[in-house]
């Protein structure tokens, strides 16, 4: 069984220069540069004003949940690859795909940026399955919570990132 979520993300920027820094190379060469136990890989195979990004992490034991270090079978390594799209009008569209290793669990669903009265949002919906016996249900919000800590995380980095250019 999956579980289903859905959430926006907040910007103070409008959708144009958002989309700008979504797709740009060195925005996110810089965004990963501070993260230790992370790496990014950049293509543009829909062009210019597209970008596939796909991110590795193996964080800490201590940063992993207490319920998920019981059903671990090795090493937790968190993978999730993000494609944007270009802007169409006002708005873009981007999908998105996770899964780790360690612990059997899948991630899939699609973001949309639009325009709102403050600057843009990123809407963000999609599923999540673990496939662990008993306990899947039970780590499957955590997975959608940790989702939701990183782009919150990433809307940090990026309105930073505006105010410092």
């Amino acid at each position: 069984m999956s579980r289903k979520f859905s959430f926006t993300v907040p910007y103070t920027v409008p959708v144009e220069e958002l989309h700008r820094a979504l797709v740009d190379d060195a925005v996110w060469q810089a965004r990963f540069a501070v993260a230790d136990t992370a790496t990014v890989e950049l293509s543009h195979p829909e062009g210019p004003d597209s970008i596939t990004l796909h991110m590795t992490e193996k964080p800490g034991r201590d940063k992993v949940p207490g319920l998920v270090r019981k059903v671990l079978k090795s090493d937790l390594v968190l993978e999730r690859t993000d494609n944007w799209q270009p802007l169409q009008g006002e708005t873009a569209k981007g999908t998105f795909t996770g899964t780790t290793s360690g612990i059997a669990t899948e991630m899939a669903g699609t973001y949309e940026l639009r325009p709102t009265a403050e600057g843009s949002e990123i809407e963000v919906v999609g599923t999540v399955k673990v496939k662990v016996p008993f306990v899947g249900g039970a780590i499957e919000p955590l997975a959608e919570q940790l989702h939701q800590r990183v782009l919150h995380s990433e809307r940090k980095f990026f309105e930073n990132w505006f105010v410092s250019q």
